[in-house]
């Protein structure tokens, strides 16, 4: 029993090796071009050099790791069309004379757009007011507002006390992150006399009150969304030439116009296929019978690869669809044994 269990976990080993090692053959960058900045992948439609990407907006600097016309620090890029990258604290300081030390950040972001459903704005300190303001005329494009004296702290809570955090709205591609105080009390008070102002992707920061005094050079994760071209869907088809999205692959659209103009979107590979539907022959099929990935009664023995799916069979002897979901596999010689000894018990009750 021992020695037909470690032969089971041998075997399943041996499945999650393969198909871990086919996905990782999987080409992501045009062929001859470098695929990584250190340890961050970089899948086409963006690459290292211009002859890499797909245009200058999508070309990473590895030095710095930016894209031109942006002033972010990235930290990954998948190919699902999102992007994480760095933003600083916006503060604003008071010493005991009343003077002001701040830094306020105007953040661009290139073609990339903030997720509005990823992050959040967050204002830490007593009476402190972070705001995303507009970087020509200052107008204000979403304000959240911490409004108490901050009794009762609490580490861990950012529901008003010394911490408030505000979804985000749409477009947001270029914006002035503000930090400022709500009341002139900000300033007089021994225990906190910064406000702060920030960007944060969910679950990404935790409020500790030690926060009030040692977040002037802090930098914060943040979600971004990527797309290509600026037309929808059904537009960019129209020209084959312009056409992204590559063979065995789907195009999704965006919901959301970019920079006030026509949405763009994106190319993910069908159901079936995996790798980068940006590349030719980018998305290759998934061979389903090599991994955990199949529905087959009896694994990788009884499963038939196809082009983006596969089947499941029977052994000689046995019928059914083979899958665990299905019918899977009967014995034939089983059932028409039953089927004669009920005929015989049959005949012996009538």
């Amino acid at each position: 029993m021992l020695l037909q269990l470690n032969v089971i976990l041998i075997v399943i080993l041996i499945e999650i090796l393969s198909t871990t090692k086919a996905e990782s053959q999987v080409a992501q960058s045009l062929p001859g071009c470098p695929d990584k900045c250190g340890n961050i992948t970089i899948p086409y439609p963006f690459g290292t050099e211009k002859r890499c990407s797909l245009s200058e907006a999508y070309q990473v600097n590895c030095k710095t790791l930016s894209v031109p016309k942006a002033n972010f620090k990235i930290l990954n890029i998948t190919g699902d069309g999102l992007m994480y990258g760095l933003l600083p604290v916006a503060h604003q300081c008071f010493n005991s004379t009343g003077r002001i030390n701040q830094l306020q950040h105007n953040i661009k972001l290139s073609r990339f757009r903030v997720s509005s459903t990823l992050n959040l704005l967050t204002a830490v300190g007593c009476h402190a007011n972070a705001a995303l303001r507009d970087v020509k005329d200052r107008s204000y494009i979403s304000v959240c507002i911490s409004r108490t004296s901050c009794n009762g702290l609490e580490n861990g809570s950012c529901f008003g006390q010394g911490c408030m955090q505000v979804p985000l709205p749409f477009r947001l591609t270029k914006f002035r992150l503000h930090a400022q105080r709500v009341t002139k009390k900000v300033g007089s008070w021994r225990f906190n006399n910064c406000t702060y102002a920030f960007l944060v992707q969910k679950d990404q920061y935790t409020f500790h009150e030690t926060d009030f005094d040692k977040m002037h050079n802090r930098s914060f994760p943040v979600a971004l969304e990527w797309t290509v071209g600026n037309t929808s869907c059904k537009e960019a088809k129209k020209n084959k030439k312009s056409y992204i999205c590559k063979e065995n692959s789907i195009c999704v659209d965006s919901l959301v116009k970019v920079d006030q103009g026509n949405p763009g979107y994106t190319c993910s590979c069908a159901k079936g296929y995996q790798g980068n539907a940006y590349l030719p022959h980018g998305c290759q099929d998934v061979n389903e019978c090599e991994g955990l990935r199949n529905d087959c009664v009896y694994g990788v023995y009884g499963c038939l690869n196809t082009n983006g799916s596969y089947t499941c069979t029977c052994p000689s002897g046995m019928r059914g669809d083979g899958r665990k979901s299905g019918s899977g596999c009967t014995r034939i010689e089983a059932e028409s044994l039953r089927s004669f000894l009920y005929i015989g018990e049959y005949t012996l009750v009538f």
